[in-house]
């Protein structure tokens, strides 16, 4: 069986990776023709939405055979919004590739993926695309990388000539040089042009090899003469152990320097037994290959109209026989496979044993989510949670009808099913179904895919405020309920005084009648009273952080009754409240905004005008991280705004902080658009 090796090409948006993923399995004979991203016809994208956004939004997995190894190449989105396919095939991969544009350099969207790689200890390539185009400069981008990006970086080619000129590569672990005069590399001797800069770079990558190598390093100190394939060795030994991540070029769309980055790989990216040991949060796990007992991580799921649920893992221990039983760790359930699949871009071919390496698929295991560990019966081995950012923008849903409305929990279970990015909240102050996501174009895809796929059709609206309220003061009230019938009559009367509690103290009841004026057994009514009345305050909000005190009242022999009282406690406590000086609560959100330098004087200035009150700012290389307090109601087109304030090099996490008061022009705002929208209801 050939060595199995799982690649995720990983980039900023617009860096060419899906083209160059195309090229890369033309030139291996596994596709038969070149498709491009503007003509809508690569193998990666293949879903009406990605072809009419002209954008990855699912990640795909193919397949390709190279001089006696197995590559499974997992092309990813560029775009921040579909960072949960990112992250999944990180999960995937034993190595990735990450492809910078020579036009634009290193964006926000390359920093990210590196880091997370980084974490994940994946041996990691770089890929300098788009070399023929106008303003390719190699040697600029190789100084942003270097610059922007942690890690022992080292370039093992430049070019000969740039941009329109770019017609060849210069190979500076043999020190030879390929053109493409007619389609295939042809080898050569380096041209003059170009020997003074390879022999310099030639010397940048000797040394970062020997910073891997105790004994290298002390012979290169010594002035001893190093021994090529020596260096060869130590050089792919640390590439694969990630202590050298090595940066390599191509012109993707023609076709060159792909068949030098299909050869490099081949030594370049480790298998899945050269994994170091990886993170658990119960038990231990086995040795990473196939002697092992079975055990897998679910990467990713995939809702078919055909097959239902599908669930992609990656082996890495033991085989899986189809029919053979397996367990869910994660969720605790017995699971049994009667089909096992592989992946080749949009369909699935059906196999009878996964072994470790492999990245396979499984049918109709309703249990199974993504991120789960599954393993053989009596293996208990728990990997670590693939982890996910939280989202960031939300829009309320509401079915178009009621046959919509009838299918809209199946359809939305699906959705969260197929991507734990997505999180539903279902607001039980504003009684609205919310969905949140990572951006507006992750939104809109996610609410196209409930209609196209799931026939459920919504209508889309940003999503109320939470507000609520609270008193600032004492308030007493007395109220008297008598309602007269026909027959038997209904009579209460409650006395309450209301106190305000410390923030987040919560909603109290006290009972301080005394002498029998109101009988204990209805001291039950007159807190349901209260607690009902909580729902909706004096400015019409929920109440918060109060505490009601019955302190006298009346009854009747005959007519008192529980709903009597409920009734009348919970007029009582309105009127209360309405003497306490009641005051608007908001929503406030921890905000942290991470941009490029340049940009932060625009942040920090636009925040300040969504009211928010900066906390500080870190550097990071150079990407500083603004934190802040910001309003809820002031970023629910945050994300939008940010993204067109900075080119989309911008990217925020935001987390509910607490309730804070809403300044008095703002709060008369809020409730005269809540009248007019009760008025109009």
């Amino acid at each position: 069986m050939p060595q199995i090796r799982n690649v995720a090409v990983l980039s900023h948006s617009g860096a060419g990776k899906t083209s160059l993923v195309e090229a890369m399995l033309y030139r291996a004979g596994a596709i038969t023709t070149l498709g491009s991203v503007e003509d809508g016809n690569t193998v990666s994208d293949v879903t009406p939405e990605e072809k009419r956004r002209k954008i990855s939004i699912y990640s795909g997995i193919h397949p390709y055979e190279w001089k006696g190894s197995h590559f499974n190449v997992i092309d990813t989105p560029g775009y921040a919004d579909f960072v949960g396919e990112i992250r999944g095939a990180q999960a995937a991969a034993d190595g990735v590739l990450i492809v910078v544009s020579a036009v634009s350099g290193v964006a926000v969207g390359t920093e990210r993926v590196h880091s997370s790689s980084f974490e994940r200890e994946l041996n990691t390539i770089f890929v300098v695309n788009k070399m023929d185009r106008e303003n390719a400069d190699f040697f600029r981008t190789m100084s942003s990388i270097e610059d922007s990006l942690a890690g022992n970086i080292a370039a093992i080619q430049i070019p000969i000539g740039q941009a329109e000129d770019f017609r060849g590569i210069v190979d500076l672990i043999e020190m030879v040089a390929y053109t493409w005069p007619e389609g295939e590399p042809v080898k050569g001797p380096i041209p003059d042009e170009a020997e003074g800069m390879a022999r310099e770079y030639r010397e940048r990558l000797v040394e970062s090899v020997v910073e891997t190598d105790d004994e290298l390093m002390m012979a290169y100190l010594e002035d001893q003469d190093l021994d090529n394939e020596r260096l060869k060795q130590a050089f792919f030994k640390a590439v694969r152990a990630n202590t050298l991540q090595p940066v390599l070029m191509t012109s993707a769309l023609k076709l060159m320097g792909v068949t030098l980055l299909l050869d490099f790989m081949n030594e370049g990216v480790r298998t899945v037994e050269d994994h170091r040991t990886l993170r658990v949060e119960r038990g231990e796990m086995p040795p990473l290959g196939v002697e092992g007992p079975f055990v897998a991580r679910v990467f990713k799921t995939v809702i078919d109209p055909y097959l239902g649920k599908v669930s992609m893992m990656r082996v890495l221990s033991g085989s899986l026989k189809a029919g053979s039983p397996l367990r869910d760790v994660t969720q605790d359930a017995d699971l049994r496979t009667a089909h096992l699949y592989v992946p080749k871009g949009k369909d699935l071919s059906e196999v009878k044993q996964l072994d470790a390496g492999m990245i396979g698929a499984i049918t109709k295991a309703d249990p199974v989510r993504t991120g789960d560990t599954l393993a053989a019966p009596g293996v208990d081995v728990l990997l670590s949670h693939i982890r996910m950012p939280k989202p960031v923008m939300a829009l309320a849903l509401k079915p178009q009808t009621r046959a919509d409305d009838d299918k809209l929990s199946e359809g939305l279970s699906k959705l969260l099913d197929a991507d734990p990015t997505l999180q539903l909240v279902r607001d039980p102050d504003t009684h609205q179904t919310v969905l949140w996501g990572m951006g507006h174009v992750h939104l809109e895809v996610a609410t196209g895919v409930l209609s196209e796929r799931f026939g459920v059709n919504v209508d889309t609206t940003p999503p109320k405020i939470s507000y609520r309220e609270t008193i600032t003061n004492e308030g007493d009230a007395r109220y008297r309920h008598k309602k007269q019938t026909g027959g038997a009559g209904q009579f209460a009367e409650v006395a309450l005084r209301v106190e305000p509690m410390p923030r987040d103290g919560g909603e109290e009841f006290d009972w301080a009648v005394v002498g029998g004026t109101i009988p204990t057994n209805f001291q039950s009514s007159c807190e349901k009273g209260f607690r009902a009345a909580l729902e909706k305050g004096p400015l019409g909000f929920r109440v918060v952080d109060v505490k009601a005190v019955v302190y006298d009242g009346k009854d009747h022999p005959v007519d008192s009754k529980d709903v009597a009282f409920q009734v009348a406690a919970g007029e009582a406590f309105k009127e209360a409240s309405s003497k306490a000086q009641p005051v608007l609560l908001e929503p406030i959100a921890l905000v942290k905004v991470r941009v490029p330098d340049r940009y932060t004087g625009d942040v920090i200035s636009d925040l300040n005008g969504r009211r928010g009150r900066i906390l500080g700012m870190e550097s990071e290389g150079t990407v500083a991280v603004v934190s802040a307090h910001v309003p809820m109601a002031e970023l629910q087109s945050y994300s939008a705004d940010l993204r067109s304030m900075t080119g989309g090099r911008g990217a925020f996490s935001l987390a509910f902080d607490r309730y804070d008061h809403c300044p008095q022009h703002v709060a008369q705002r809020v409730m005269a658009e809540q009248e007019a929208e009760q008025a109009a209801s």
